[in-house]
């Protein structure tokens, strides 16, 4: 038996992941029924949405009354979202709740690394 066949007999399903501009692991899905690119943090100790688009989708949240932070932030006010259902492809991942903070920064980063990556070739090398 393969790794795969072990692997999808135990439930576990394969979803497409892309790499962006900058080398992170994406996919598609979908937030309360609307399409969404996924950015997968395998360091991530948590499921975070953006706060704006949660308010942009109508979503309900509560203040947790605590802030939390990522990707160079620390004090930022965290939101539980209720009610909205996260899908990468067709799996919906198992996590303790969605959250949701200001993705300012880390939007800003990434678009920083991206810029920063253009006119490289696969190696890094500038052309």
């Amino acid at each position: 038996m393969t790794l795969p066949m072990f692997l999808e007999a135990a439930g576990y399903r394969r979803i497409a992941l892309s790499r962006n501009g900058v080398g992170h692991f994406e996919a598609s899905g979908t937030l309360a029924g609307c399409a969404v690119r996924v950015l997968i943090d395998k360091g991530a100790a948590s499921t975070v949405v953006s706060f704006s688009l949660a308010q942009e989708l109508g979503l309900k949240l509560t203040a947790m009354g605590r802030v939390g932070g990522g990707a160079g932030a620390a004090q930022l006010e965290v939101f539980e979202l209720h009610d909205a259902e996260l899908k990468i492809g067709d799996v919906r991942p198992r996590t303790r709740a969605l959250y949701a903070m200001d993705m300012t920064h880390v939007n800003a980063a990434l678009a920083l690394k991206r810029d920063n990556a253009r006119g490289r070739d696969s190696r890094g090398r500038r052309f």
